[in-house]
């Protein structure tokens, strides 16, 4: 059901006519699919790119990010868990490589972004870090 929820808001995001595309739900829902380590998480991170797409990148762009996400956060998950007490590492990892994207396909990055990338990601990852506590609790 969270899958479910999680594509209606990233299609809403995405539907915003924004100057910066923040995504601020795709990004934590990336992470916490990788996290989560289903079979399924390929198939969605695909959808979610595509997605992504609609605002006003190509989808081989949207699924290129959401690769090196992926790849990058599946590095990561070996070395740090998905819990709270990693928030700040998870945040600043996600603003680096996405705020780096973007800043070299647009040339456009200032530190205001940075903390509304920084916040959105923080509320974004500790939603879906509650909602499984129980299923990373058990592990």
């Amino acid at each position: 059901m969270i899958n479910f929820f999680s594509l209606i808001l990233i299609f809403l995001e995405n539907s915003l006519a924004l100057d910066y595309p923040y995504n601020f739900i795709a990004i934590p829902y990336i992470t916490y699919l990788v996290y989560k380590k289903n079979v399924d998480s390929i198939f969605l991170i695909l959808l979610v790119a595509f997605v992504m797409s609609f605002q006003s990148i190509s989808f081989t762009n949207a699924a290129t990010a959401g690769t090196l996400l992926y790849l990058v956060f599946y590095w990561v998950s070996k070395i740090i868990a998905y819990e709270k007490y990693n928030l700040p590492f998870i945040i600043s990892i996600q603003a680096a490589i996405y705020g780096g994207m973007v800043y070299f396909k647009t040339g456009y990055f200032t530190v205001f972004i940075l903390v509304k990338l920084m916040a959105s990601y923080g509320i974004f990852n500790y939603l879906y870090m509650k909602k499984d506590d129980k299923f990373f609790g058990s592990m």
